[in-house]
């Protein structure tokens, strides 16, 4: 007899609770909290009053060209709304929204609540159009040409804002009452609003009851009642107090010149993300032209990689997915969307199945049985598998000169040697040329661990893996493939008379190209699909180095003052490079980068020194 023991991860649940909801008369109620989520007289202009007044923020952005703003619950998105409103004023400010939402709207319930405010209708567009998927996690929307970034944390508050580690010029309490919704105007809760309140920073919201103005006074803000809006007699402004306080934040000292040296899916990422926050980089590469190493294969793959605990890695991947496949599709770099993974067992599927449908969101992994998956594949499967409905198969090289557009390119510069001193970064080329940069950041993939040694900076583990792709002929029996397929290697559909098939994997990170490669990538195949491969005399290839650290997770950060780093990626980096460049790019600018302590941990370019004690 088999014997047979329950998964650990029994019970385990990665999806956000649905809110019990009433619709009527244009407003929405919370079922289970017996509370509306704005005000039935007017709830746009009960959060102009409230928040944006109560925070002073069109008189602040009249000043300074960047502000945090950072909220309690989303809800609807009504308190968004009217700061888009407000910022129609100022055409050219930048904001960062942070907001948390345990339970977050369909996009459907959003757009009938907003339907009662006709003045807010191109801003509800406008937020409707960039809503992630709804699951667990940090989700970055870029709005407005990237000058506003709304950054939702989903899950509950006090655990996010606890990960948490930005400093908010503005702080918009807006949860359900306290009476109601006690979570989100705890001790802790509200502790957590302090210490990610940078000194002068304000704080409004709709209620004035005793127990939070004592919290916040605690928390370090001088609280005030004030006026409330239409029946509410009363709410709070307060103002956060120290030792240099100021009427409002100061913008950062100026960023100065950055260069990026790498001109792939990394360099291209931070580029973006730079550009996004007002600031021009220039890209250096050996290269003759953009992705011209490991990010230039003609298709891939942008796939998620799951674990069943849903870990830091699983969680950032995730992430990740959700805005990679934003980018791509808004780069016209898109060519199928959806991803079926056939990597289980055939005698897994049932199993997995059943975890998969009590426990993950549908559109980031849903199983499916042999029969769903010939249909979504387009093709017949001979076994059931997981469906990543944003995962995407894309063409790099489009998405690579989408997120590097607008920065300055220098290619055939071939770095030889990188100098320091006390007030730049000189850059070295092979023929002799030089540039000299305020900050720089190193994404050239498989080179990252020789420019570190250029700079003299170790505790930074990458190792170099060499990996060959097949280009594939299209071929008449898979013509009706409308999906990527992933089976431990890859295959997507055709796309310029070509399939990409890949990859091998060489731990010594030679790059010689091997005839031997197609028949690996074919015997990858599920056998039901690999005789589908015929004629095969034009196949050709490509190989590539690319760089991962020994735990596999990337690296990405400060290496000192002035240099930074985004390397390490693997085979997941036009996955993981468009979140992670932009969040790195925050960094740099002294913007929000809202990942979480518990990641940041784990992208530290230091973490095995720091696990040795070093």
């Amino acid at each position: 007899m088999v014997k047979t023991t329950q998964s650990p991860h029994h019970g385990a649940n990665f999806r956000l609770d649905e809110a019990p909801l009433s619709l009527h008369g244009g407003g929405v109620r919370a079922d289970d909290y017996d509370d509306v989520y704005f005000s039935a007289d007017d709830g746009l202009a009960e959060s102009h009053h409230v928040f944006i007044e109560g925070n002073r923020l069109a008189e602040r952005l009249g000043q300074q060209s960047q502000m945090t703003i950072a909220e309690t619950g989303f809800g609807t998105g009504l308190n968004f709304l009217a700061v888009l409103q407000v910022l129609d004023q100022f055409p050219d400010r930048h904001i960062d929204f942070v907001s948390c939402e345990l339970r977050p709207l369909a996009p459907h319930i959003m757009r009938q609540a907003h339907a009662a405010f006709p003045s807010a209708a191109a801003a509800s567009a406008e937020l409707l159009a960039v809503l992630p998927p709804r699951w667990p996690g940090v989700h970055l929307c870029q709005l407005r040409q990237g000058r506003v970034r709304l950054h939702l944390l989903y899950g509950p508050a006090e655990a996010m804002l606890s990960d948490a580690e930005f400093s908010a010029d503005a702080w918009f309490l807006d949860g359900f009452s306290p009476a109601k919704n006690p979570e989100l105007w705890t001790d802790n809760m509200l502790t957590q609003v302090g210490r990610l309140t940078r000194s002068g920073g304000t704080v409004a919201s709709f209620t004035a009851a005793s127990a939070v103005r004592q919290r916040l006074m605690q928390a370090g803000f001088a609280v005030a009642k004030r006026p409330g809006f239409g029946r509410k007699r009363e709410m709070i402004a307060g103002i956060k107090t120290g030792p240099h306080q100021l009427p409002f934040s100061v913008p950062c000292d100026p960023v100065g010149s950055v260069g990026i040296i790498g001109g792939g899916i990394a360099g291209a990422a931070v580029a973006a993300g730079l550009r996004h926050r007002g600031v021009t980089a220039i890209i250096l590469d050996a290269g003759s032209g953009l992705a011209s190493a490991a990010s230039g294969n003609k298709l891939a793959l942008q796939s998620p990689r799951l674990t069943v605990d849903h870990n830091l890695a699983s969680r950032l991947s995730a992430s990740c997915l959700s805005y990679a496949a934003r980018c791509s599709d808004l780069a016209g770099a898109t060519i199928a969307s959806r991803v079926l993974s056939l990597d289980w067992p055939a005698r897994e599927v049932a199993r997995q199945t059943k975890f998969a449908e009590q426990c993950w969101p549908d559109d980031l992994l849903r199983a499916v049985d042999a029969d769903a998956a010939s249909g979504i594949a387009g093709i017949a499967v001979a076994q059931g598998g997981v469906v990543h409905d944003y995962g995407r198969v894309i063409d790099p090289l489009v998405l690579c000169k989408d997120l590097a557009a607008g920065t300055t390119q220098i290619f055939g510069f071939d770095v030889t040697q990188i100098i320091r001193d006390a007030c730049s970064l000189l850059v070295v080329a092979a023929d002799g040329r030089k540039m000299a940069f305020d900050k720089l950041v190193i994404a050239s993939g498989a080179g990252v661990a020789e420019m570190l040694h250029m700079l003299g900076i170790g505790g930074v583990r990458v190792d170099v893996t060499a990996g060959q792709v097949s280009h594939v002929p299209a071929q008449p029996s898979l013509a009706c493939l409308s999906v990527g397929l992933s089976f431990g290697g890859y295959l997507t559909p055709s796309y310029n008379g070509f399939h990409e098939l890949g990859a091998t994997f060489d731990r010594t990170g030679r790059a010689d190209f091997d005839d031997s490669a197609f028949l690996h990538n074919r015997n990858l195949l599920p056998p039901d699909l690999a005789h589908l491969l015929v004629n095969l005399d034009d196949c050709a290839g490509r190989i590539s180095r690319r760089a991962s650290p020994p735990d596999r997770a990337p690296v990405c950060g400060r290496l000192d003052d002035r240099l930074y780093v985004l390397g390490g990626l693997g085979a997941r980096g036009l996955n993981m490079a468009p979140l992670l460049g932009t969040m790195l790019a925050a960094m740099i600018t002294d913007m929000p980068a809202t990942l979480g302590r518990q990641i940041d941990a784990t992208l530290d370019p230091f973490r095995f020194r720091m696990r040795r004690g070093l």
